[in-house]
């Protein structure tokens, strides 16, 4: 079992503040980072779900790669004498941080979500992302895990070398139909209605992940699936509008008829469409404040249909 107690780090500088806790750099590990949970979350931990997080960590892997490649997953639970305090991650560094002036930041997917017209990636860009995403949740969901609260603040991503994403807050990650480390929680707005109030289930996973594809490709936060969004991409991409939109209508269907994440994956591998396309060649750290084109010359403008 992978411990340590609180007294024993060698805390370093805040990082970062959420609803359920605060991470912290370690003086003495600079890739390493803590979460330490909130006075008041502590007495709602679940000790035993948080340390089968960290013994499954060596299991878990998607296409091939190991955790580590795709996620800020719990390696060692932190203890205050007999209570869970939070646990340690893996520091996420570059190619996941985007710059802001002189800051850095998580490139976390709200910036690819009703963003306006900043420096971000193409609709290429994004597709392969999505596929990535998709790519991750249908590795959980073959392990028995279900990722819970999907949304724009628990997902990073990158397009060097290659799209793909990093996920946030992986303490939500629990196995289906058991208890979580904290009680279940929803990001506003980015729920499924069916499944509200109820513990996050492989099928809310689905719903939640038709919603950030609709979102992501069209840069609509309001998109949904329910509500047909705009798929009709220009260039090549509309290639993928037909099987897009089947994929859409069904994850508007109740729970048990949802395209899985392996659908989705499957549609949104695009190197046989685009097997002409450039690779991305994107900047070390993409503006997201700035005007200008993105890595693949396209401005989030034209992801919406312009009106007649």
């Amino acid at each position: 079992m992978n411990e340590i107690q609180l007294s024993d780090l060698t805390l370093g500088r805040h990082l970062a503040q959420g609803s359920q806790g605060r991470i912290i750099e370690l003086a003495d590990h600079p890739g390493t980072v803590a979460k330490l949970y909130r006075t008041r979350e502590r007495g709602l931990v679940d000790g035993r779900a948080l340390a089968e997080l960290v013994r499954i960590r060596g299991f878990v892997e998607s296409e091939g790669l190991q955790v580590d490649h795709f996620a800020a997953w719990p390696h060692t639970v932190v203890l205050d004498g007999l209570r869970t305090a939070g646990f340690l991650m893996q520091r996420v560094h570059d190619p996941f941080l985007a710059g802001f002036g002189p800051t850095t930041a998580l490139a976390e997917l709200g910036l690819l979500v009703d963003s306006g017209d900043v420096r971000s990636p193409g609709i290429y860009e994004r597709v392969l992302l999505m596929r990535a995403l998709a790519a991750v949740m249908d590795a959980l969901h073959r392990q028995g895990l279900v990722l819970g609260d999907l949304s724009p603040r628990n997902i990073a991503w990158s397009v060097s070398p290659i799209p793909r994403v990093m996920l946030l807050d992986c303490d939500g990650i629990r196995p289906a139909g058991e208890d979580g480390v904290l009680p279940p929680a929803d990001t506003r707005g980015w729920e499924d209605p069916s499944n509200a109030g109820l513990p996050p289930t492989a099928d809310s996973d689905r719903f939640k992940l038709a919603l950030t594809i609709a979102r992501v490709l069209t840069g609509d936060r309001n998109a949904a699936p329910g509500h047909r969004p705009d798929l009709t991409f220009a260039g090549e991409a509309g290639i993928l509008v037909g099987p897009l939109t089947r994929l859409m209508d069904q994850a508007a269907a109740p729970p048990g008829l949802r395209p899985t994440a392996s659908q989705w994956a499957t549609v949104l591998d695009v190197r046989s469409p685009w097997a002409g396309a450039a690779p991305p060649q994107p900047p070390a750290h993409p503006a997201m404040r700035s005007r200008g084109p993105s890595p693949s010359g396209e401005i989030l403008r034209p992801f919406r249909r312009p009106s007649r």
